[in-house]
């Protein structure tokens, strides 16, 4: 019996590792394609730096409320969005802050974990980051978004929360990203947030999506039209500090 069992484990454990390698090797292809439909590695990596205004409805307080926004990002960690005439928050690294009412808090260490998973999720829906070791890929296999078929590849990195993508099959466009964040309008619960890109327009030489829908558990969130999207060879310090 115990031959028996070391025969089958020599012939099955290198077969589990090939399906591993496989499946690996599947995603890399699908992250490839949808590099090159998104303009190609050189075009993306001019987008590390940009500044881009939005208008949409914020839903999270319950009844749909109008904004508009400005946002300015240095990936991987710089981010700073101004929501008018409501708040301002920057993070920087390993330091953040959020103003409103005329009063300046520095975001505390939940909250600067928070926005660390939440850039990273940002960061790998640019696609371009996934080249690098760190970032390991599998593959989720087909699904349909709406009338759309779609392929999905899981993204998962040491130290942040898995990332789902999903791509139009056909076109190869990002369609979709999937990840667990933490509400903190709900006292920090966790809730699966779904971000759906569409619209996409070809800004110095990379398809950027003009629209964007948020969903937490399956109910809205924010809706999104992206406006005045600018590629920057470099940004002022001072808006990444504290506002």
């Amino acid at each position: 019996m115990r031959k028996l069992i070391g025969i089958t484990l020599f012939f099955v454990l290198p077969l589990m590792g090939l399906g591993r390698v496989c499946a690996d090797d599947q995603a890399k292809d699908i992250i490839a394609k949808a590099i090159k439909a998104a303009g190609g590695e050189d075009s993306l990596a001019k987008h590390n730096i940009v500044t881009f205004k939005e208008t949409g409805i914020y839903y999270g307080m319950g009844d749909g409320i109008p904004y508009s926004g400005k946002y300015a990002i240095q990936r991987p960690d710089k981010f700073r969005m101004e929501i008018e005439g409501v708040f301002t928050l920057v993070s920087n690294g390993d330091k953040g802050w959020m103003s409103n009412m005329g009063q300046t808090n520095e975001m505390n260490k939940e909250q600067l974990a928070e926005q660390k998973n939440s850039h990273h999720a940002s960061n790998v829906a640019t696609l371009l980051p996934l080249k690098d070791k760190e970032y390991s890929l599998t593959t989720l296999g087909e699904s349909k978004l709406g009338d759309k078929a779609a392929v999905g590849v899981r993204v998962s990195r040491k130290g942040y929360r898995d990332v789902e993508l999903f791509f139009d099959k056909n076109s190869n466009l990002l369609l979709k990203s999937k990840w667990q964040a933490k509400a903190e309008e709900l006292g920090g619960q966790e809730v699966t947030q779904e971000a759906f890109y569409q619209n996409h327009k070809d800004v110095d030489g990379a398809k950027i999506p003009m629209k964007i829908a948020i969903m937490r558990d399956g109910k809205k969130y924010v809706e999104a039209d992206v406006s005045d999207y600018k590629v920057e060879a470099k940004l002022d310090d001072a808006l990444f500090g504290k506002p």
